[in-house]
This record gives structure tokens, sequence and C-alpha cells, in this order.
């Protein structure tokens, strides 16, 4: 074998096998012959490749090429590599005129040209044979990272995807990815299992190959985890891995449970007996909600003040303060002085933010520090204006900078009293840091929410674990007080199954608080309809804005009458009404374009920036290369293209349902049709319409509204804490019993 390594050049046209670490078959070299290679390497049938390596004698196969090392070919133009080399700055010395015949002379040889003979290349130039060896030295410099991002830009990967695993792995990308491909799930944001394991199937990944094993039961438990649960049974696990798996083997079931075990020696996966059956979590989740109950149970404690609010509680619960409040909203504040941690819910209308603003005016005038936080800037927004007193996100109370939480057990939240507004939206992981960060020997937490709401969007259900274990002491306010207005009295009502007719009360300026149109059976018509709306009546007829003012909610993304579709009618509706301007056409499957105005909603925390999830805002200015300029909440802020920063914005003419928690508009427009029945709930239906605080619009067709308002929500979450329930209701029937 050669000393110097020998390079091959073709298309592989056929592969008799292929593996995450070996490859061999047959391709198609420049000169139209057929070579037959084998190595370490990983090919795909149909890629341009470049093999390095040698030409070996084999004992059983005759001649081949071994390759030690294969690249994709880049098949550089003459054009591409000339504009390459005359604009990267490293290259000194390199003109447009000389690096385009340089190009014109080597072509896509140019890479072997520049490391094997610079000579030639300073010749055909002409440059000075100093600024070719400077060519040479940057390209090999380069040269591990251009095959990295090549190779792996073969996985369907993005430029921004193939910068982080490079910035993660370096050099070492290509082979820990070919090595194990479902390592792209655990790192880059936005791959799944199932498309990752269609490009590793692809390169001749075995069905029963151990980490696609691995990847697909985390997967499966993932999907459980996104749908809300903490654990999943052992028993439907394996069924589901199984299910995604489709491995060729009767002994698929052994296989998974072989792995299964494997994940949870490892300590990756946990497993917790309970009732005759085993409960599968990820491990830190299990370690999060073991932590969380450990806080819980100290709630029924004093609180950390008792001794100087003993008189103060008694004068709130005789009324002598506080004296506003009905007897449940004197009994929650009670509550709240006498105990470390205390739950208030109630449902809209029952004067939940009126309790804790008399709450914090007590608290207050007898010199007890006391911090408002909620999950989100409109909630904590909303909660400041009521109040009239400074709120935070929890986010920001806890000094999180998007990578690291400053506030934790070394540096505990410097309070007395914690007050917590829409729990309802807080899940496991939120709570988790939360609740580690209270000093509970010093400062007591009140919870406020509504648990009659959707529950969280990640893992966990802390409102209602708490209310129905009973784990916490608390208050339900269920009286809806008289000031709360018709419209808070007909979104409560459909938590009994009825949906109001129209409004007969109308204001001044010919708006009632509840509208009712439910005689649209074709989503069709329900779409007409939205547009006459949005033209003629919302800011022509009842004089609301239709950006500030209007939001339409839905409860699902896809379909007719989903956010997507809707997003680009109301965008080329309002455009065309406000601005005059004509939308371009959205083609099939793509998002439509941002333009100047446009209602934007961010979708994920964006510490870099200070943006946070749910954060509404108005498109200020279309700058160069696609980035924008953004308002949210009076804070400006540029959002690049390149860094990914708008595949997490979209357009917020019309959002899901669930988005929305903790929000509140003028006038909400919600979309309660029979073509979403799968996914409809009174908790649904509820939480949609008591997102306005001066007109509610429902729009859908009369089976639709029906069947939302008296489906009872199937949600019912599996969550460690949730057991305690289950636990205590059997020991007070084994109680019963016995007496």
């Amino acid at each position: 074998m050669n000393e110097s390594p020998q390079y091959l050049r073709g298309r592989v046209e056929t592969l008799f096998h292929a593996s995450p670490g070996f490859s061999a078959g047959r391709l198609k070299d420049e000169n139209d012959r057929r070579v037959t290679f084998a190595g370490k390497v990983v090919a795909a049938v149909g890629e341009q490749v470049i093999l390095q390596g040698a030409w070996v004698n084999h004992p059983k196969y005759g001649k081949q090429f071994q390759a030690d090392t294969l690249t994709h070919d880049l098949d550089l133009s003459v054009e591409g590599l000339a504009h390459y080399l005359a604009n990267n700055p490293a290259f000194v010395g390199l003109g447009p005129v000389k690096a385009k015949r340089i190009a014109q002379t080597f072509g896509r040889n140019f890479g072997r040209a520049i490391v094997e003979n610079p000579e030639a290349v300073a010749k055909a130039g002409p440059i000075t044979i100093a600024a070719a060896r400077n060519i040479q030295t940057e390209w090999l410099r380069h040269q591990a990272i251009n095959a990295a991002a090549t190779e792996l830009s073969a996985f369907g990967l993005t430029h921004h995807q193939v910068r982080s695993l490079i910035d993660k792995y370096g050099n070492d990308a290509v082979s820990i990815i070919k090595s194990d491909p479902y390592l792209i799930v655990r790192d880059i944001r936005g791959f799944g299992f199932k498309r990752v394991d269609a490009i590793a199937r692809k390169v001749g990944v075995p069905k029963e190959f151990p980490p696609r094993v691995r990847a697909g039961i985390i997967d499966c438990l993932d999907d459980a985890l996104d749908q809300g649960h903490t654990w999943i049974e052992e028993a439907d696990l394996i069924e589901r891995a199984n299910k995604l798996l489709v491995m060729d083997s009767l002994q698929s079931r052994e296989i998974i449970e072989m792995e299964l075990s494997g994940l949870i020696s490892k300590g990756v996966l946990a497993c917790d007996s309970y009732d005759g059956r085993f409960l599968i979590s990820r491990a830190d989740i299990r370690t999060m909600e073991r932590d969380v109950e450990q806080w819980l149970r100290g709630g029924d404690k004093d609180h950390p003040s008792v001794l100087d609010m003993l008189g103060v509680w008694q004068k709130v619960h005789d009324g002598e303060l506080c004296s506003a409040l009905n007897p449940q909203q004197r009994a929650a504040v009670v509550a709240a002085l006498t105990h470390q941690i205390t739950v208030i819910s109630g449902g809209a209308g029952s004067g939940k933010t009126f309790t804790v603003g008399d709450l914090t005016i007590v608290l207050d005038e007898h010199g007890l520090v006391v911090v408002l936080a909620a999950p989100t800037g409109k909630a904590a927004k909303r909660l400041e204006q009521i109040v009239g007193k400074e709120a935070f996100t929890i986010h920001r109370l806890l000094g999180f900078n998007g990578h690291e939480w400053s506030r934790g057990p070394d540096d505990p939240i410097d309070a007395d009293v914690v007050i917590i507004d829409e729990t309802s939206m807080v899940d496991l992981h939120l709570a988790w840091r939360l609740l580690r960060a209270i000093d509970h020997d010093k400062t007591a937490i009140v919870f406020v929410g509504d648990h009659n709401q959707l529950p969280p969007v990640g893992p966990g259900d802390l409102l209602r674990d708490m209310i129905h274990t009973g784990i916490v002491p608390g208050v339900v306010l269920t009286d809806v007080v008289r000031q709360a207005g018709e419209l808070k009295e007909n979104s409560t009502a459909i938590l009994r199954g009825t949906v109001a007719r129209t409004s007969a009360q109308v204001d001044a300026r010919g708006r009632r608080p509840w509208y009712l149109i439910d005689e649209f059976t074709d989503p069709w018509d329900v779409r007409r309809f939205l547009r006459d709306l949005y033209e003629t009546v919302l800011a022509d007829k009842l004089g609301y804005d239709l950006l500030d003012d209007i939001q339409l909610l839905t409860p699902k993304r896809k379909d007719i009458l989903g956010v997507d579709d809707l997003n680009i009618e109301l965008q080329s509706l309002v455009q065309r009404k406000l601005w005059g301007v004509e939308t371009p056409a959205v083609p099939q499957g793509r998002r439509p374009a941002f333009l100047l105005h446009d209602k934007v909603i961010q979708r994920r925390n964006n510490y870099d920036l200070g943006i946070m999830n749910g954060s509404i805002g108005r498109v200020l200015e279309l700058l160069p290369h696609g980035d924008l300029r953004v308002r949210f909440d009076n804070a400006e802020v540029t959002l690049c293209r390149a860094d990914g920063d708008l595949d997490d914005l979209q357009l917020a003419y019309a959002l899901t349902i669930h988005q929305c928690q903790g929000s509140e508009f003028p006038c909400a427009v919600v979309i309660v049709h029979k073509s979403h029945s799968f996914m409809h709930s009174q908790n649904l239906f509820y939480t949609g319409v008591s997102r306005a605080k001066q007109t509610t619009i429902v729009i859908g067709d009369r089976w639709g509204v029906r069947n939302c308002a008296t489906k009872k929500a199937n949600d019912e979450r599996s969550t460690f804490l949730g057991l305690w329930r289950k636990g205590s209701e059997a020991a007070s029937i084994k109680e019963a019993l016995n007496g």
C-alpha cells in the first residue's frame, strides 16, 4: 500500500452492505468506470463522493478501493468557486479577476490542486507563491470543518443546525453522528425521532441497532411528557415503542425490555412500583416531582410570620380588615396569613385578583415584603395593573438568563411572601425551580389560579394536583361577585354546561358583552362570516382596533379553521383594509412572509433578546437579509434570520386557545365548531371565552357549541402528585370500612 493517500471520485451506484460504521459498494468514477470500494465510511446510493484511501487486492473480492474517509463532492461551479475565492478575506492578494482565472483553470479540482501543487495555482493567477501558500494554509485549516459541514448537510440539516453540531462536537461531529445518528434527536431542536430515523435507515442502520431502540423508547416517553404526563406504565411504554420501531423480529418486545432495563440501570430513566404497576419516568422528572412533594407536604405548617400575624388574620376573619371581601375571599386571605403554602383558586368573576390585592395591602401595611409573579409577561403585567404593585415573570424573578438560574437554595428569593398568579400555567419544571428558590423557614408562598382552565403546556398539573390532593391548605372561590357582570357570568356558566344566547344589553358604543353565532355547519361559512366581521363590523361598527383590541382564538393549528390558515387569511385582509397592501400568495405548506405592521407572537423564550414565549408584538421595520425590527410591550428588538430568531416568530392575528392563557383582550372572537370536536371540552371553551375583558364573540355551529360546553375533559394527567389523591381516597374508604 502506498504511504501517500489516493483519491477516488464518483457517484455511488450500489451498496452491498451499509451500517453506521462500514459501507461496501460500487461507484462509477469520473471516467465512467465501475469501481468496488469498502471501508469505515457511511455511503448512500446516488451520492457524489470523494473517497480517500488506497487500492488493495482483497483475497476474496479482488481489486478494490479501501476507503479511510468519505466527503461529499461539492462540485462547485466555476462562478461559485471564483466568488468564494475572491470574497474570502483570509485569501490575501486574490482579487476577482485572478480568482476567476484560477477557478477556470482548476474547477472542482481546486481543492486537490491547492493542497498538492500550490505552485500551479500561483502560476494560474498569476499570484505570488507566498499568496498561494497562504491560501493553502487557510484552505487546510478550514478543510476539516468544511468536510464535516458538507457531510452533515447530507443529513438534511440546515446551516444553522450544522453549525450547532460542529460547535458542540468540533471536527468529530461527523464520526459521532455516524456512529449514532440518534444523537441529533437530543442535540438539535426541531429534529424528532421519526425524521432522524428516516435518515438513519437510508444509510443502513439496522432496526435492532441498540441506540435506535433506546432513542425510540425515550421518544415514546417524551411523547407522554408532551401530553403533560410525568410517568407512563411500563407495559404501555413497551407497546408504544414496539409500534414505533417496527422491528422485523419475533423478539422485538424482549429487545425493547432489555434496552429499557439498561436505561433504568444507567439512571437515564426511573422505575417506581405502585399498586402492582411499574411506572416509568425520566429520572430528572422523577427527582423534580419528589422534591416538589417534599416541599408541598410542609405547606400546612404555620406561616413563617404567624406570631406577628395572629391578630391580623383574626381581624380579617371578623371583617375588621378586608371588609370589601365576601366571606369566601376573607377565608382565602386568612389561609394565606396562616400557612406557609396556600392555594387560592376560582373561576372567572370570583374575585381572585381582587382578593390578592387586599392580601397584598394587609401584608404591606404590616411591614412584610411581598413579591408578585406570574408565568408570562402578559399575566405579570395584568397582575401589576390590577394590584398596583410591580410584578415579575417567574423566570425573571429566578434570575434566568437563558442558560443559568441565579436564584436557588444558596441565594433564595428575598421576601416574606411570594404570590404566584395564573398557577394553572405552571408546569413541573417551573414549579421545581420556584420552590427550590424559596427559603421555606422564612418565606410563605401563595399560589393563585383557576383550576377550570386548561392545564400547563409542559408536564405536570400543579394547581389541580394541589387542590385535588388537599396536600396544600387552600380555598376555592365559587361565588361570582355581583360586579363581575354578564360576560363573566356567561363564561362561568359554561362550566355548568350552559351557553348563553346573545346579550340583550347594549352599551353606548353599540357593543354587547356576549355574542353567540352558532348557525354555520359548514366551516367555510365560518370563514366567510369572519371575513365580513373583520371587514365591516369589528372596527367600523363596534369601534375596536383590529390589531390591539381583537384576538381570534381557535382550538388547533391545522385545517381551514386552524391558526395557520386563519393567520394567512387575516394577514391579507388586515393589510389590505388598513394599509392598502396586497399580500403575496403563500405556497402550500409554506409560512407566510412577515410584512410591515404585522401582529406577531414569540413562541419560545429568547433570553438573549429578552422576549418571552407568548409575547405579542408588531413588526416595525423590514431589514436587509430578511431581518425584522419588532416592538414587544414597548421594547424594540431586532430578530435575525441567520440566527434562527424568526423560527420562533409566528403571525398572531389568530392564536390557539392554549397560547392565550394568562392573557386578556378587549374582544375575544372564539371559534367553537364541530370540525374540532375531538379537542372539545368545557375547560377549552371556558378558557377561550374568559380571555375577553369587554366582549366575547362565539362563532360555530349549534352541535359543536353544545358538545364543547357539555364534554368533560379527558385530560387527567398521570403525575406522581396525582397518585396521592387516589392514595388518600383509598385511605378514606378503608377508614370508613373499619369504622
